[in-house]
């Protein structure tokens, strides 16, 4: 690298470039220009290897090459040593740049490697050896500078007719910044099991499929670039920095970004990336404590996002992502999260407004977030499933927060699902069931402020958490359908004090299925409800008046109760005989219609107008008018409200 950043100021017999020299001379095979390029210089024909088998002659053509595979369709370099003349005919321009420094034995079997798209192994056979991790302890045998994969990349090397060159390698410990950045590289790059000591740059490059599987990196820097193929990183580990490690923003990939078991220590950025099919981050392990390990960002992902079964120390951020299949986070657990602040909001493990997927979001099976998981105005195609999962919010925020999410096809909060904080869906709108069948018991409130459900699946009163927030949520169904009486405990439930619409839409859902009853019970206890928080005179005012009447709704008890009382003063009257107020009139006492002149309102018989009661007997002949009213006011109330629904009550 030191030769190669001299040579970038400064020509032949260390002249410096001038921008007229430049333009007289074009761009060296294997370099990107960068605005004065070398150029005109004599290329050095590679030095061949001696074979031992030919009593160290050279072989005509490619030279022999140990440990070499092929990928399919590629020869062995040994089958095109061994072809004789043909094989003469077949070998590739062999001259090297005379930029690029000597080349180690270990670099001439890559050079001669590539035209064939052979690939050329430097593994000893010890797994424990061969590991990544021991590149330390690998000889220089495996040592390749970084400037030489470059000039292969980038066209330095012609490859053989009929062939599909590549840099193919593996287990090679590579020395030196591979850099890349804004050039074309025309050949697949694979860096299999190998050490890469320092930064991979390819920002703006435009690139064939890149497969790093099993390899050890340094930073990868791919702002902007465009892979016409996958990008494979499947058992990689990136050692970053906590600025980057793996920086991917606004970049490209035609297919897969295959990321499994991905280790990285620092940043993975794949801010407003574009990604042709699959992200797979299965089983990764991403560390970036206290600030966000995982940037998606505005990020689109045309298949499906896979992030189940990671380990994230740090924050996952998905804003205004959009994938147009499933998104599955099942199994990962979010830990050491911090105090970033969000928007004004601390403690967000994943922060996903606006995410959208056009499949199902499935956060089950073990997933764990220390922190709060916002999905705010999020959107699902499918389902959205929590079936198992455990969310710890910080600094008593919400540990779910979904406001104004939309979910099409259902939302399950099943399985064990428990959340220490409160589960926020304030204008959520859910198509299919939401489920809350087997929700832990202990679990925090659950806010349903103007939500829309299709139909809650509960399993009835008793799986929802202690407090509840129901106002403004709207429903169509119950499953399973219990009667009113035993949807009163959910009712009761609510925090915040009273709330009307939540008793008035449970009674009109029974009244549309025709149960009237069911309805009118409702109905009840909303007015006992209410009551309860009056003062004390009308507490035992509305206790009355619900013991009595039903608080209007079951005019028929009136009915019953004024019966009794008519019979009761009756017989009262009957035993307590008024006297008569003019002794000399003839007038027949009866004691019903005496009664009846008192408590039945506008009737009028006389009697009341005849006679006097005394004593005790003046009191009752006092109170019952009152009576009277009241429960002809109750009835007369009960039947409008009968009579305005067609009639249906009137014996409740």
């Amino acid at each position: 690298m030191e030769t190669l950043c001299r040579l970038s100021y400064w020509g032949e017999r260390g002249k410096p470039y001038t921008a007229d020299r430049a333009q007289r001379n074009p761009v060296s095979p294997g370099r990107v220009a960068t605005g004065v390029e070398l150029a005109g210089h004599r290329r050095r024909r590679n030095t061949r290897t001696r074979d031992p088998a030919t009593g160290g002659q050279r072989v005509p053509g490619y030279a022999n090459i140990s440990r070499v595979t092929n990928e399919p369709g590629a020869s062995t370099a040994s089958t095109a040593a061994s072809s004789g003349p043909s094989a003469e005919n077949e070998s590739p321009d062999g001259e090297i740049p005379s930029w690029l420094p000597e080349l180690t034995r270990a670099e001439r079997r890559l050079w001669e490697a590539f035209p064939y798209g052979a690939t050329v192994e430097y593994l000893s056979g010890d797994p424990e050896l061969d590991d990544p991790a021991q590149a330390d302890e690998w000889s220089d045998d495996r040592t390749i500078r970084a400037a030489v994969i470059a000039a292969l990349a980038l066209g330095a090397c012609k490859p053989v007719p009929g062939r599909t060159a590549g840099v193919r390698i593996i287990g090679a410990r590579i020395v030196g910044q591979i850099d890349l950045r804004h050039g074309q590289i025309d050949v697949p790059l694979t860096l299999r099991h190998c050490r890469i000591e320092d930064t991979m740059r390819l920002d703006e490059a435009v690139t064939k499929s890149i497969d790093l599987t099993g390899s050890q990196t340094g930073r990868i820097m791919a702002e902007g670039a465009h892979v016409r193929g996958s990008l494979k990183l499947n058992d990689v580990r990136v050692c970053g920095d906590p600025d980057f490690a793996l920086h991917l923003d606004e970049i490209t990939i035609d297919t897969d970004l295959a990321a499994r078991a991905l280790h990285c220590d620092g940043p993975v950025c794949l801010i407003g990336a574009r990604i042709g099919a699959v992200l797979d981050l299965v089983r990764s392990k991403l560390h970036h404590p206290g600030n966000a390990a995982v940037s998606l960002g505005g990020a689109h992902i045309g298949r499906s996002l896979l992030l189940g079964f990671a380990q994230i120390h740090g924050q996952l951020r998905v804003p205004g992502a959009s994938v147009d299949g499933i998104a599955l986070f099942s199994g990962t657990k979010i830990t050491d999260i911090g105090g970033v602040e969000i928007v004004g909001r601390q403690g967000v493990a994943l922060a996903g407004e606006s995410f959208t997927a056009a499949g199902d979001g499935l956060f089950e099976r073990g997933f764990h977030a220390e922190g709060q998981v916002a999905l705010i105005a999020a959107s699902f195609g499918g389902v959205l499933s929590f079936r198992g999962a455990r969310l710890e919010s910080v600094n008593n925020d919400p540990a779910l927060h979904c406001g104004g999410m939309q979910v099409a096809r259902g939302f399950y909060l099943t399985g064990g699902f428990h959340a220490k904080g409160e589960v926020r869906l304030i204008g959520s709108r859910v198509g299919g069931n939401l489920d809350l069948v087997g929700i832990a018991r202990d679990s925090g409130p659950i806010t349903l402020y103007h939500a829309a459900v299709a139909t809650i699946r509960d399993g009835g009163p008793q799986t929802w958490p202690d407090e509840v927030l129901l106002d403004g949520l709207t429903y169509n169904a119950f499953d399973p359908y219990l009667p009113g009486k035993d949807r009163l405990a959910l009712l009761r439930r609510q925090r915040d004090g009273y709330r009307a619409q939540p008793y008035e839409f449970m009674a009109a859902y029974y009244r549309a299925l025709g149960h009237e009853e069911d309805a009118r019970t409702i109905l009840i206890e909303k007015e006992r409800v209410r009551r309860t928080d009056s003062r004390r005179w009308d507490r035992f005012v509305g206790v009355m008046f619900g013991t009595l009447v039903g608080y209007g709704y079951r005019p028929m008890r009136a009915v019953f109760f004024s019966i009794l009382i008519q019979l009761a003063a009756i017989g009262f009257f009957a035993a307590d005989r008024p006297t008569q107020i003019r002794p000399d009139e003839h007038v027949v006492y009866y004691p019903a219609l005496y009664a009846a002149d008192l408590f039945v309102p506008i009737v009028h018989f006389g009697q009341a107008d005849a006679f006097q009661s005394h004593g005790f007997a003046a009191v009752v002949a006092w109170g019952l008018p009152y009576l009277g009213w009241a429960f002809g006011i109750a009835i007369v109330a009960g039947a409008s409200r009968a009579l305005a629904r067609g009639g249906s009550g009137m014996l409740g």
